[in-house]
């Protein structure tokens, strides 16, 4: 079974700052600079050790010493690419209102965000076993055509589907699988 991601469910308080990142990052036309930036900055701030070190209830590091933590890390994240000033700026205003912690979530909204401009649509595809290219390709192009816009698809498996497939696409998620309609009959059932 392959492994999943844990869905980020990003809190109101990141939503200003992943604004703020995108028109920084749509002004400079370094949206796919950004998101890389954005990417490494997220995994660094989701790991539990540094979650703990770089939350408000934290006092051992000043605001600017979490910042710098933060860029020092994303730089060995990317191989040795140096860190941006700019994005190094964005990370100290995080600390400053004790926000690195939300990260993560800045991350994913940064996400939704360039795909809104960029008209691309991100699509999670989760079903019991592999999709073949052929599949994937055929989901994709159902997609483009049901919602008139591009469509990135990324796959996944999890055999506890059992069968069928789940789509996600935002907020959106369209079940069909085996685990959800055995869940829906349950629910069904018990009412």
């Amino acid at each position: 079974m392959a492994e999943t991601t844990p869905v980020v469910r990003p809190a109101a308080a990141a939503r200003p700052y992943a604004r703020a990142a995108f028109e920084d990052a749509q002004d400079a036309q370094a949206l796919p600079l950004w998101s890389e930036l954005l990417q490494a900055a997220a995994a660094v701030a989701a790991d539990p050790a540094m979650r703990h070190l770089l939350g408000p209830w934290n006092p051992q590091l000043r605001g600017e010493q979490k910042a710098e933590l933060v860029a020092g890390l994303c730089r060995d994240v990317r191989g040795g690419l140096e860190t941006p000033t700019v994005f190094v700026a964005f990370l100290r205003m995080l600390a400053e209102f004790h926000r690195l912690h939300q990260l993560p979530g800045i991350a994913v909204l940064f996400e939704r965000l360039r795909a809104e401009a960029e008209s691309v649509l991100h699509a999670e595809l989760i079903t019991a076993t592999e999709v073949t290219a052929v599949q994937s390709d055929s989901i994709s192009k159902a997609l483009t055509a049901r919602f008139k816009r591009s469509v990135e698809l990324n796959c996944k498996t999890d055999a506890s589907l059992i069968a069928g497939a789940v789509i996600r696409i935002g907020d959106r998620v369209i079940d069909g699988s085996a685990r959800g309609r055995l869940d829906k009959l349950a629910m069904a059932l018990s009412q």
